[in-house]
């Protein structure tokens, strides 16, 4: 445990940011006092704020510890100000018990608040059934896909009336791969312009009508990850007018480009799925706005640097986030959403919808906490990334605001 007091801080307490203040964390509860001799962090006005909940984690250890581990997701959480993460990897299923018990190993040690996906089939192969039923007693938050094709529709069946007995919520990315073969943009005015061939929405929304009627017919809880259109987000609107339990999240790259940010053909955003339109972007922005998002997510998949040092068709899809994350959106947030509810997108919401306990700041009460200067800057160079990966869209950008530090687990750094 670690004890800091941090002067002249604005604390966002129940909904709204308070006058600037000093505030004792003694073992990581905030405190009247702290013993003497505490070290003293001058905040200058930041803003002191709950700790950020990352959906849509995925460090690749153990299968592919060669790009990346645990211990380099660690450090970008801990680096971006985040307590806890909802954790599932496309290249580790967690189909069965012995999978769950090493998993669950691997990310408890570390202080953070973890949750994990179990997968809803064998090898996320879509042949055979997880051990739903077993990993739900074990634990798991929910069951997923991996990012994977779900497989036919009597599968997909087989799968949700399964493990419907858990009572648990089902996450799916909505894609076909079939519709999408080939593509690695927007199929649109820019695909058009530069003559490569694109994903159209319909490779989102075609598989996203067959799960939301598939959980509507077997009255299944659904969350949509990373929804990327406004057809899509249509959707789920008109399926939760009919009483469907269906939650969604929006792609933090989603919501900050579009494919008109593609011009220089940056492979750091080559990802899966596309970036769409500048049209569909501020419907996902409306969507947060009205409710219909709950949340952002993190989207964060480390990849080689040779993998992204080729041309834009042969680089492999995906971008990390955790560490410059709440600088890149806090602008935007708090511009479409309020300071109160750009909190709750990237905090209070991703927690509840991974089932853990949201970050609060409250006295006499345990604070996982960021301490953000928006008036600051985040220069964005490899250095800034845990481990050796670097595939971000912000490397060699200067982001309005600034991580002074955080308390999580006790710990301020």
């Amino acid at each position: 445990m670690d004890n800091v007091i941090l002067k002249n801080v604005r604390p966002f307490v129940n909904g709204k940011l308070e006058e600037a203040t000093n505030v004792a964390l003694v073992d990581g509860v905030w405190r009247n006092s702290a013993p003497e001799g505490t070290r003293e962090v001058e905040g200058n006005g930041a803003y002191l704020i709950p700790a950020l909940f990352a959906l849509g984690v995925d460090f690749q250890e153990p299968a592919r510890d060669d790009i990346y581990t645990y211990r380099d997701g660690f450090k970008a959480m801990r680096r971006g100000g985040f307590y806890g993460g909802l954790y599932e990897s496309s290249a580790n299923p967690i189909d069965g018990i012995q999978r769950l018990i090493a998993e669950k190993s691997a990310l408890e040690f570390s202080g953070f608040k973890m949750r994990i996906l179990g997968a809803i089939n064998q090898g996320y192969e879509a042949k055979a059934l997880a051990e739903m039923l077993e990993l739900a007693g074990v634990g798991v938050a929910g069951f997923g896909d991996g990012n994977r094709a779900f497989g036919s529709m009597r599968f997909l069946r087989l799968c949700l009336e399964y493990g419907s007995m858990t009572g648990k919520r089902f996450f799916f990315l909505p894609y076909d791969y079939s519709l999408a073969h080939g593509g690695y943009v927007n199929e649109g005015n820019f695909s058009d312009m530069i003559g490569m061939k694109g994903v159209p929405e319909q490779a989102e929304t075609i598989p996203l009508f067959s799960l939301l009627e598939m959980a509507r017919w077997l009255g299944v809880p659904l969350h949509i990850k990373q929804v990327t259109s406004k057809a899509a987000l249509d959707l789920i609107r008109r399926y939760r007018e009919q009483g469907l339990d269906v939650t969604c999240d929006v792609d933090i790259h989603h919501l900050l480009f579009c494919d008109e940010d593609l011009k220089t053909l940056n492979t750091n955003l080559n990802l899966h799925p596309p970036v769409r339109s500048n049209a569909d972007r501020e419907a996902l922005w409306n969507g947060l706005a009205d409710g219909s998002i709950q949340a952002v997510s993190m989207n964060h998949f480390p990849v080689h640097r040779e993998d992204k040092e080729v041309n834009f068709e042969a680089a492999v899809p995906g971008a990390i986030s955790l560490e410059v994350a709440l600088p890149a959106l806090w602008k935007s947030l708090t511009e479409h959403l309020g300071i109160a509810r750009a909190i709750e997108v990237i905090s209070s919401k991703p927690a509840e919808i991974a089932g853990v306990e949201k970050a609060e700041l409250a006295f006499n009460k345990t604070a996982e906490v960021v301490l953000f200067d928006p008036q600051g800057e985040t220069e964005v160079t490899a250095k800034t990334f845990a481990g050796s990966v670097e595939n971000s869209p912000f490397l060699g950008q200067k982001l309005p605001g600034k991580i002074l530090g955080s308390c999580i687990a006790g710990i301020w750094r």
